[in-house]
Formats: C-alpha cells, sequence, structure tokens
C-alpha cells in the first residue's frame, strides 16, 4: 500500500508504506462546505528563506529503509528520497520523477523505465539504474529490516525482479500480472549504492543514516538533505543542490533554502507558536484550535479539508508471544479479545456520533470499516455499520456467557468464569483528539459494566508496544495509508505483515478467514477488471466488518494552518498533508 504509516508507519501506518494508485483518479472531494479551503493557483516562487513545519515527536531514523514512525517517514522518505514515479496529489495521478518515461507491457508484468538525464544525488555523484536496483535490492535484504516496506513490495509472497540495460535504461519484471504497477514504484526511495553499498555488503545498512550520524555523510536523491539535528527540539533540512526538478520557469527547485521540522508535542504550544510566526504550518490542528484561528484576524489561517484517509480504531493484542517467542498477554483477557461477539460489542457501544458531534465539533466522520469515504473509488458502500445500541451490546455479551452485576448507576461486568471484565487502553499522550475520544469511549464502555482504564503514553512509545514488544491489552491507535489503491491497504490486512496491527508477524494466518482475506487480497492485486477487482477489494472490507478485529471509530477531518508567509500552500487530504509538494513552497514577501 501504501506506505502504511501506521503511523505506526502511518502512515507506519506509516506505517506509514506509501502506495498510491494513479491512473484517472478524480480528484478527492472535499466534504467541507466552508469557503475557506480555496487556495491560490501555484504560482513561480522566490529562492530563499526558510519555513518551519511542527512535528509531534522527533524522527527516530533518517533511513527510509527502517522507517516506521510517522517523522521519520516523513523526513528520511518524502523530503529526503526521490522516487522514479511519484503521486501528485492535485491530479490524483501519478506522474514522472527520477524516470523520464515508463510502459508497462501488455502482460502487466514488464515495467521498461528510462531515467532522465543528468540526475544527481546530493553529493554530485550520478544517480543511475544501479542505484534503483540497489535500492530495491536493500527492501528486501532481511538483514536491512525494511518491515514497513517490504510487504507492500511484495506480490503474493513474491518479488519484483529487475533487469538493467544501461545506466538509464531497466526493466522491472513482476512475478505476475499485477493492476497497478506504479503503486510498487512510488515505494521505492532511491538509496545512493556508492555510499551505502559496504553497509549493505556488512548486513549494518539498519543503522545507516542514524540521526547521530554527521550530516555531510547523508547522501540524499530528495529535495532535501540535512544540516543539522538538535536532539528531540528540531531538524533543519536544507536544499540538496542537485535536485532535478525545475519549475515552468527553469528555477532549480526547491525555493527553500531551509525546511525546519520543530518538535512541539503539546498543541497549546504549537498554536502559540503558530500565532507568533515562529512556527509556519501545523496539520491536522485540533478542532478547537480551528474555531479559535477561524475567528482570529491574525496571520494564520485553518483550513479543513474533509475526511482524511487516517482511521482511529481500538486495536486488541491478540498476539501470543513477542518476534522472539517469548510468552506475551494476560490469557484470560486475550480470551476475551478473541471473541468477535465480545469486540461486536465493543463497538455497538460506542456512541460514534457523539464523538463526530461534540468532543471533535463536527471535525470527523464516523467510521465502520478499515476505508475511509475520503476514498471515493474504493470504499464499500454497503459495508455493515454498527449503530450505536447498549442493548444489542449486551445481547452480545450475553451471549458469549457475560454476567452484569452491580447497580443500574454502577454496573459490572464478569466473564463465564467470574473475571471483572477490566483493561487498560494506550493513548498516544501528545494526541489531544485521541485523549478525548478515550474519554467518551470509557464513559460508554462503563454503561455495559467494563472498566476501561486510560493510559497516555507517549507516541514513541505506544508505536514500540504496537509494532515490537506487544506489550499492552488494547491502545487507540490507528493507521494512514498514502494512498487510496486498494494495495496500499497490503501492511495492514496482510496476515503476515508487521503492521498487521492485532496480530503482527503471524508466520501463518491465525484463522480462516484471514486465510481468505490473504487469498482474496492476491487476487485483487492481479485483477484487471476495475469492477471485478471492487468486488474483491470490498468482500474484503466486508470480512473485516463482520469479525471486527479492530473497531473502526472515526476518520478525523484533515485540518491544517499555515501562516501567510507560506507561498503555493495548497494542502492534501492524503500524508503527508501540507508538504506533499515542499519543493514548490516558497517564503511570501511581506
Amino acid at each position: 500500500m501504501s506506505k502504511f504509516t501506521s503511523l505506526l508507519r502511518v502512515l507506519v501506518l506509516v506505517v506509514f508504506a506509501t502506495f498510491i494508485f494513479s491512473c484517472g483518479q478524480p480528484p478527492a472531494a472535499n466534504d467541507s462546505t466552508n469557503s475557506n479551503t480555496k487556495f491560490a493557483p501555484k504560482a513561480a516562487g522566490t529562492r530563499g528563506g526558510s519555513l518551519a513545519y511542527r512535528i509531534t515527536a522527533p524522527p527516530a531514523t533518517f533511513n527510509s529503509l527502517v522507517a516506521t514512525t510517522e517523522p521519520s517517514i516523513l523526513i528520511a522518505f518524502y523530503m529526503m528520497a526521490a522516487r522514479p514515479i511519484e503521486f501528485e496529489h492535485a491530479t490524483q495521478k501519478y506522474r514522472a520523477a527520477l524516470a523520464e518515461s515508463w510502459t508497462v507491457g501488455t502482460d502487466r508484468q514488464t515495467v521498461d523505465m528510462k531515467l532522465r538525464e543528468g540526475i544527481k544525488f546530493s553529493d554530485g555523484h550520478p544517480i543511475t539504474t544501479e542505484d534503483v536496483v540497489f535500492s530495491l535490492d536493500a527492501i528486501y535484504d532481511p538483514k536491512s529490516e525494511a518491515a514497513a516496506w517490504v510487504d507492500s513490495m511484495m506480490i503474493n509472497g513474491k518479488p519484483i525482479a529487475t533487469k538493467i540495460i544501461d545506466e538509464r535504461n531497466m526493466q522491472f519484471v513482476f512475478p505476475e500480472p499485477v493492476a497497478g504497477v506504479e503503486t510498487y514504484i512510488d515505494n521505492l526511495g532511491v538509496l545512493p549504492k556508492h555510499i551505502l553499498n559496504a553497509d549493505k555488503e556488512a548486513g549494518k545498512l539498519k543503522d545507516s543514516y542514524s540521526v547521530t550520524t554527521s550530516p555531510e555523510q547523508i547522501v540524499t536523491s530528495g529535495p532535501f538533505c540535512v544540516e543539522s539535528a538538535v536532539a528531540g527540539e528540531k531538524i533543519v533540512l536544507k536544499r540538496n543542490p542537485n535536485y532535478w526538478r525545475k519549475d515552468e520557469k527553469g528555477t532549480q527547485l526547491p525555493y527553500l533554502d531551509q525546511l525546519t521540522f520543530e518538535v512541539v508535542p503539546d498543541s497549546n504550544q504549537a498554536l502559540t507558536r503558530l500565532n507568533q510566526n515562529s512556527i509556519d504550518i501545523i496539520d491536522r490542528i485540533r478542532a478547537a484550535d480551528y474555531a479559535s484561528l477561524l475567528n482570529a484576524n491574525g496571520n494564520a489561517k485553518p483550513y479543513d479539508l474533509g475526511p482524511g484517509l487516517g482511521v482511529d480504531h481500538i486495536i486488541f493484542n491478540l498476539s501470543k508471544t513477542t518476534k522472539d517467542g517469548k510468552p506475551v498477554g494476560d490469557p484470560i483477557k486475550q480470551s476475551w479479545f478473541s471473541d468477535k461477539r465480545f469486540r461486536r460489542a465493543i463497538s455497538a457501544a460506542v456512541d460514534r456520533t457523539t464523538i463526530e458531534t461534540s468532543t471533535l465539533q463536527g471535525l470527523a466522520t464516523p467510521l465502520y470499516g478499515f476505508v475511509t469515504s475520503a476514498n471515493h473509488q474504493w470504499i464499500d458502500p454497503n459495508v455493515t455499520k454498527t449503530p450505536y445500541d447498549l442493548k444489542q451490546a449486551e445481547q452480545l455479551l450475553s451471549e458469549s456467557g457475560f454476567v452484569k452485576k452491580g447497580t443500574p448507576e454502577s454496573p459490572e461486568l464478569f466473564d463465564a468464569k467470574g473475571n471483572r471484565v477490566e483493561f487498560s487502553l494506550l493513548v498516544p499522550a501528545e494526541n489531544e483528539p485521541r485523549k478525548l475520544m478515550a474519554a467518551v469511549i470509557q464513559e460508554d464502555l462503563n454503561k455495559l459494566g467494563i472498566k476501561m482504564n486510560v493510559v497516555p503514553l507517549e507516541s514513541n512509545k505506544v508505536g514500540a508496544a504496537a509494532a515490537a514488544t506487544y506489550d499492552y491489552e488494547a491502545m487507540l491507535f490507528g493507521l494512514t495509508p498514502s494512498g487510496v489503491e486498494p494495495t496500499t491497504y497490503a501492511n495492514f490486512v496482510l496476515s503476515g505483515s508487521d503492521i498487521h496491527q492485532w496480530q503482527p508477524s503471524q508466520k501463518t494466518p491465525a484463522t480462516e478467514w484471514e486465510a481468505k482475506i490473504d487469498k482474496l487480497f492476491a487476487e485483487q492485486a492481479r485483477e484487471a477488471d476495475p469492477q471485478k477487482r471492487a468486488a474483491l477489494f470490498n468482500e474484503i472490507q466486508q470480512i473485516m466488518s463482520d469479525e471486527t478485529p479492530v473497531v473502526p471509530i472515526v476518520a478525523r477531518h484533515i485540518i491544517t494552518a499555515a501562516t501567510n508567509r507560506v507561498g503555493n500552500y495548497a494542502p492534501s487530504s492524503i500524508f503527508p498533508y501540507s508538504i506533499w509538494n515542499a519543493e514548490e513552497l516558497f517564503v511570501r514577501p511581506n
């Protein structure tokens, strides 16, 4: 998929992997009725100056291969790595990037690609097909530990082969016909073989380009490279002097001398700094901040872009062991979580409408599956929607042997063996909307007699619990595919994926329904007929709805804010939101 910036990846979820659809995709409609979502046409900018973008946590690496957190993917992949083909957010189509052209064979398995002439890395070394092949091989190399990418670059468990013809011409050979080859090639951030091959040969590539690596040793193909890094505070990127792209007047991009990523976990401080012009762009601002900025007459303006592709959902930990085989999880609680009637009862008990209208002040859309309404082409409009229904929730729990005791004012739920139903829900401490949602869900479940303890924890630690240690009971987390094409959801739905959030890294599917999803996903990935492919993907969505391995809550609207200093501001509802066109942003004159 996309990159699932599960975010873990993210988007990520990450995961943030990044696989996006191409041909003929209509621009995503804006569900917002606010007039302030109109943006000025793209203009020829002025070179120079610096803009500041807020991130809530520091990146863990500058190595795109091992980037699994949103800040890491944002900087290492989107800002520092160019791709042969890339997704153009304004048109929702693919466009040539490092590649001058590409041709898909009639067999839908071969892609002949030609690189642009004269393209270079930031150190001036030529970018050739050797670098493209090296980068793909690095993803597949187990020693690289590129978990967030490898699943998304496999076709039915098989890798993509390559053939070098000369320095500019090469061929991708897919193991079987696929519906959208561009989706895969857009995942391929090109790394410098002349710099990193020694690390790869020594099995140390996963450690390359750490956040403590000297900036002059980090060579990039993307629009920016590292100028400086202050641990936990900010990352300063500078213009890649050899970036290939130019504007319509022939001016080399990026326009900016510097793009600074300011680490500001606290939303109040971020808003203050936006109003003080020490931060220029903030993505996914709080509903209250949106209202405040909308009614203010300052230099910063908010924008409601409508529902995004990202989801907020409850994950119950079904993992029995850690990655190294050590037991994990409470068997009693896992017996509850493993019962789909329990999970469906939780879903029926969540008042999504209150979360939408009151908690998030109308800046969210209730969610009943893993595909949001922003994905107009591929969402199944007939997927089962779970209404808020406490009686239905109680009926499902009763069928599973749970018994409600106590008083109507203070109910207590017990399982069939007399165990009090109580569990902890991890929530990213920096994520105000999720903390607010968790409070509502806590109150909703209390009506069933379920005691849910909300545990705010730093985002990096929540991500580690989800992707590495599996040390949690439940969490309110999510994922953000960076594209709309079905393949972008691979990291989430495939049972063997590291970002198969409820039970990652299974050696074999734990259930029959997961095995069926694996089979259907492979079928849709090679189906050429759009209607047949949609039917297969719809079936996957319905199975996920029926089984409820995660409990969808809402799709938050993408709400951004920027100062009037930012030229060519044209944010997207698809990650990376406001800076998908970072090379085109410029500082407006006063």
